[in-house]
């Protein structure tokens, strides 16, 4: 994406839709807050980062003891977070503060916001307006799956917020950062990393994009030379994840996931298996059952993705549309093919998630699916209209509204 600040977009309009954009978001999380016990200021229930960064500031890796209701990982008769540690680096100053109760509702909500914000950033960096750079940031967020998530601070979820965010922030500041900025993008992708690992799927187009702007700047080799220090926050980041892993399983790239019951014990075929897929395909498209009358939703392994997250409906058409008018643009068959990789790769994990409404694994593609629309609009003139997302947006917003205050409320099940 050829570089284009955000200062030569209208800054009153880019303030506007962001106070928008967030007033939009709080409002919907504010129904949910209403109809579930949770709060914006709560604790959530499934606190396993604030446990773990409790234990560090302790001054000890694994947690001290099993907790029966999180996903706990065993290892040399110790019990530690199965989860890769970022997010509880980031609760670290919150716990020393709050303990226990650390409002990690307000602190997710908080970064699932920056990163709907560097969205909506990234949509008038590529010339929208106002209307459509909105409607594009409320799809991609209140419109798609990533409702469902991002309101609560449970385990699962504030890792997929906190790897939504962090990955939209990489795609960002590739494309429209320069070269002054350049060093972000692997940083911020390494902390998704430490969040999701196979978030990592997304470097080609994210090292793509650092090509071009060195390009631009006197050549790749010529940026090297001058800016090579600019690989230093991803080494380090990448440097302690696999020193906390070795500290902790004795593998640089063991975080802990493998030694939970269900794949130790339970799956003869470990966690990741190729024989895997072809089923878990299935689930990603299957539909809700019609049984005595009324729809009934999975709540295990999820339904079809476009249901949840119609955002993936103009990421085809428009993707076929690009890969049609310009067949030899590198840019556009990653981000048709990256995305494929990813499902394929997440469908090759033994489940696709317990208790859920939707499809919540999919939520990971979301940054590189907005980035891909915005990008081929960026390229089409005149730009299309947007009235057709209201529909989209709609349905969206009310499948995963009603759905998530369904399944919190046990009425479904």
């Amino acid at each position: 994406m050829k570089h284009s600040a955000l200062h030569t977009s209208n800054q009153k309009d880019f303030f506007s839709a962001a106070g928008t954009v967030i007033l939009s978001l709080l409002a919907v999380y504010g129904i949910l807050w209403a109809f579930t016990a949770d709060s914006l200021f709560g604790s959530a229930t499934y606190n396993s980062y604030v446990l773990e960064a409790m234990r560090w500031l302790e001054g000890h890796l694994d947690l001290g003891r099993n907790y029966d209701y999180l996903e706990i990982a065993q290892y040399g008769g110790k019990y530690y977070v199965s989860f890769p540690p970022i997010p509880a680096v980031i609760l670290l100053p919150f716990a020393a503060l709050f303990g226990l109760h650390t409002p990690d509702h307000l602190i997710a909500v908080t970064i699932g916001m920056i990163g709907a914000l560097y969205a909506l950033r990234l949509a008038f960096s590529a010339g929208m307006g106002f209307p459509a750079a909105v409607l594009w940031t409320l799809l991609l967020t209140i419109g798609s799956n990533f409702l469902h998530i991002g309101y609560r601070a449970d385990v699962w979820y504030f890792a997929q917020t906190c790897a939504f965010t962090f990955t939209m922030m990489s795609l960002y500041y590739a494309a429209e950062g320069g070269i002054k900025k350049a060093a972000l993008p692997l940083f911020c992708l390494s902390l998704a990393v430490g969040c999701r690992p196979l978030n990592m799927v997304y470097l080609p187009l994210v090292l793509y994009l650092l090509f071009v702007t060195c390009r631009q700047n006197g050549g790749f080799f010529s940026c090297l030379r001058r800016f090579w220090w600019y690989l230093l926050p991803p080494l380090l980041v990448g440097g302690f994840l696999m020193l906390l892993n070795y500290l902790r399983f004795d593998n640089v790239f063991e975080f802990g996931h493998n030694y939970l019951p269900e794949f130790s014990e339970e799956s003869p075929n470990g966690q990741f298996y190729l024989g895997y897929i072809p089923q878990n395909l299935k689930q990603m498209f299957r539909l809700p059952q019609l049984e005595n009358g009324r729809l009934v939703f999975p709540i295990f392994n999820g339904a079809a993705l476009w249901l949840f997250s119609p955002i993936f409906l103009p990421w085809l058409v428009f993707g076929i549309w690009a890969a049609v008018k310009h067949p030899k643009q590198k840019i556009t068959w990653l981000c048709l093919l990256l995305p494929v990789l990813h499902l394929l790769l997440l469908c090759a994990h033994k489940t696709l998630g317990g208790w859920q409404f939707g499809n919540r694994y999919t939520v990971d593609l979301l940054p590189c699916i907005f980035f891909a629309v915005v990008y081929w609009q960026k390229n089409r003139d005149p730009k299309p209209d947007s009235w057709y997302l209201f529909p989209l947006l709609f349905w969206g917003m009310g499948m995963n509204l009603v759905g998530t205050i369904a399944l919190m409320e046990q009425w479904i099940h």
